[in-house]
């Protein structure tokens, strides 16, 4: 028989939630049904030889800014990079997409403590005694910066066409119930005013002294649950809810769930979840990613837009228990731009790459429950279906593996490692097939991959014999 082996991770509830596992595979459609296919791996593009995290990378015209540490990088499309006069006051921080905002010849950028401009080769603390302290948040529309700041309900607004002038008269308060504004985020000329409970859009009304005006009728009872977590991707704004909900919101509707229950459940046992951080990965083969890590916790989500199931990102130096270095995004140049979250560096996201920066992806499924009305089932033969035939020449990966572990008491325990070979280079009529696997009443089956090559799992067959209860 058929066993559900393709699938996302924590699809349903069971007697143990981390009983199903997608680790470092992502869940997806091919021409003769669905599949389990290794994620990218990291290529190194530029070694900034700085080594702490890049906390952010933004596009403006012909070049990507990357800030690593305190400092600011001009990076061009061949990956020459020049280190920006000035610097930012504070050298740690996430600065993701809700922090950093351009205008074609101003990059703003802000902290969490102050705001900066960045133009062309310099870096300017903003020092007009009108700009909010504390910015959590920036936004560009219409030729005005808009800001959020810690504890406050306002958004202030920029001077025209300038991001280092403010007029403390120049805000608006979001209405309805009052509400500290966590993230202000345009989109298609909408901008939507994220607080801890509540959202309400706006819209730009041509005032001078009152540019930005509420949309009748679009206050909800949504709040972000990090305005850190706001990404815009597939003409939507995805984030963390403040109820633990992964949610994809068109601007004018409600937002909608893209993590299953399960999934919620998880994120809501994370001891820490307004720290969480949000990435959109575009286009890269076809898939598009929701990534979204929890420093604390040392956790990264994945959820694909097109199979709409959540897979987990590892790597090193735990692969099984530890986040993904991805710790921001840009898309530059025709490249998928990474920035490590420890050691300076920026890679090329790569599916044509097995490692990550150089180091093993361990990759791992863990299917479902296969049990029938409480009845012992014996386990005579398990069949992987594998792309056989990719391993390399030489080296790790000329004779590629696979290791098969099996749990009969939920995930809570699991017994020996079982490991069989995935097919040399060019044998690809390789079969990876486990006998003789005793009995149980409810059984999981986990496998892990490490070799770095192409792995694309197609399914699993059991041969079994239900026995009496």
């Amino acid at each position: 028989m058929d066993i559900n082996f393709i699938g996302g991770a924590y699809k349903t509830f069971s007697t143990n939630l981390n009983a199903q596992e997608c680790v470092n595979f992502i869940p997806v459609m091919g021409n003769e049904g669905p599949a389990l296919r290794g994620s990218p791996g990291l290529k190194e593009w530029v070694d900034t030889s700085n080594s702490t995290a890049v906390r952010g990378a933004k596009k403006m015209g012909a070049y990507l800014y990357a800030v690593v540490g305190s400092t600011v990088y001009r990076l061009d499309q061949d990956g020459n990079r020049f280190t920006c006069a000035g610097a930012l006051r504070t050298k740690s921080g996430a600065l993701p997409e809700s922090r950093m905002a351009e205008n074609g010849s101003q990059l703003l950028v802000v902290d969490g403590t102050f705001g900066y401009i960045v133009s062309e080769t310099a870096v300017t603390k903003i020092t007009d005694e009108d700009f909010p302290s504390n910015p959590e948040s920036v936004t560009y529309q219409d030729g005005y910066f808009i800001v959020t700041f810690a504890n406050s309900g306002r958004c202030y607004v920029s001077a025209l066409n300038d991001g280092s002038s403010w007029d403390a008269t120049l805000y608006f308060n979001p209405q309805g119930r009052p509400d500290n504004s966590l993230c202000a985020f345009s989109h298609r000329r909408k901008l939507l005013v994220l607080g801890a409970d509540t959202s309400q859009l706006y819209y730009n009304a041509g005032d001078v002294d009152e540019p930005f005006k509420v949309v009748p009728g679009t206050a909800l009872e949504v709040g972000v649950g990090s305005g850190n977590s706001v990404v815009l991707l597939d003409n939507a704004l995805f984030y963390l809810t403040s109820k633990n909900q992964v949610v994809k919101h068109q601007l004018g509707s409600n937002p909608s769930a893209i993590a299953p229950p399960s999934v919620e459940y998880q994120i809501s046992k994370y001891s820490k979840k307004s720290d969480a951080v949000g990435m959109g990965i575009t286009n890269i083969e076809g898939h598009t990613f929701y990534v979204l890590f929890f420093p604390s916790a040392n956790v990264t989500w994945a959820f694909d837009m097109i199979t709409k199931e959540p897979f987990q990102l590892n790597s090193y130096p735990e692969p099984l228990n530890n986040r993904w270095r991805g710790n921001c995004y840009a898309y530059f140049a025709g490249k998928h731009i990474v920035g490590d979250y420890g050691n300076g560096k920026l890679y090329e996201f790569d599916f044509d790459t097995f490692l990550d920066n150089g180091e093993t992806i361990r990759r791992v499924r863990t299917a479902p429950s296969i049990k029938k009305e409480g009845k012992n089932i014996f386990h005579h033969k398990i069949e992987v279906f594998f792309e056989s035939g990719v391993g390399l020449i030489t080296g790790q990966g000329s004779d590629p593996q696979a290791m098969l572990q099996y749990s009969d008491d939920g995930g809570h325990t699991w017994g020996n490692e079982l490991w069989r070979g995935a097919g040399k280079i060019g044998k690809y009529k390789w079969r990876c097939v486990w006998r003789r696997l005793g009995q149980s009443r409810q059984r999981n089956y986990r496998l892990i991959v490490s070799d770095p090559v192409k792995w694309v799992i197609t399914g699993a067959n059991l041969e079994a014999t239900v026995g009496s209860s």
